[in-house]
């Protein structure tokens, strides 16, 4: 497989001619944009689709459906196709967006799917805690109303459940949080963290996380990705989201005690993982 970081926690996962993406977030609304509803940019997906050379997908796949992670759901597959995978809040999305039912795949935790040539299951994850006052401004851990339509407000993008996604040997979060005890043994070598939100939280917290993610999973190659401020157009000069450096400096200490490789994803580059 072959892996291209669009920014956020937009990934690309490519065998050959055939490609799923997932959590695609082109439209990145700014922050002034965020004080009135917002709609996906029919414009802003085009360009990013383009720009990734994506021109057909055999599906989309949401950890969560918080607005940086599904607002382009559904304006992604009437552009390319395709069917969407996710939670009861991601076919409620995609459904009052006017996505036909056939569409929508309801997943399971733990279920294999099969999207194309890759074999998929959505293991139980949490979403990262964000202390007050930050944690005031987050869409609480609800399903989105099947009436929500856009143009929304971002807070009406409720979490949903959160999912980690397992595309064959590859384990992808949306969030850095982790439900324990529940990524043993899935033959992964390879994890793809978001790091989002981690510069506030402890070392006891990072070091946690890490044990669970990476190294009880089995994994010896780590991705770090949601690390770029989110609020500007999509372009290869990304920069980082607060105190993100901080937070890979942390995450790449801990990959050295455990002699395993970190890697900070960069927005456009493909990877063989």
């Amino acid at each position: 497989m072959k892996l291209t970081y669009l920014g956020t926690n937009t990934l690309l996962i490519r065998k050959a001619a055939e490609g799923i993406l997932v959590d695609p977030h082109f439209t990145r609304p700014s922050l002034l944009q965020l004080l009135t509803p917002i709609r996906p940019n029919k414009q802003s997906v085009r360009d990013g689709l383009a720009l990734a050379g994506i021109d057909h997908l055999d599906g989309v796949l949401l950890t969560h459906t918080h607005y940086d992670h599904a607002l382009d759901a559904v304006e992604v597959l009437s552009q390319m196709g395709g069917v969407l995978y996710g939670s009861r809040s991601a076919v409620n999305l995609a459904q009052a967006g006017g996505l036909d039912q056939g569409c929508c795949m309801l997943v399971e935790p733990g279920k294999l799917y099969s999207v194309g040539p890759f074999q998929v299951r959505f293991h139980p994850s949490q979403h990262i805690p964000f202390p007050a006052p930050f944690g005031w401004l987050m869409p609480k851990a609800r399903e989105i109303a099947k009436t929500v339509r856009s143009p929304a407000w971002f807070w009406e993008y409720q979490c949903g459940s959160v999912y980690a996604i397992q595309v064959d040997h590859t384990l992808i979060f949306g969030s850095a949080a982790i439900e324990p005890q529940v990524y043993r043994e899935l033959g992964i070598n390879t994890i793809v963290l978001s790091v989002g939100g981690l510069e506030l939280h402890s070392e006891t917290y990072l070091e946690q996380l890490y044990r669970e993610a990476v190294i009880l999973s089995g994994a010896n190659q780590v991705f770090l990705s949601h690390w770029d401020f989110f609020f500007r157009p999509i372009n290869r000069n990304l920069r980082p989201l607060g105190l993100a450096r901080r937070t890979v400096k942390r995450i790449r200490a801990l990959g050295a005690r455990h002699r395993q490789s970190v890697y900070t994803l960069q927005f456009g580059e493909t990877i063989s993982i």
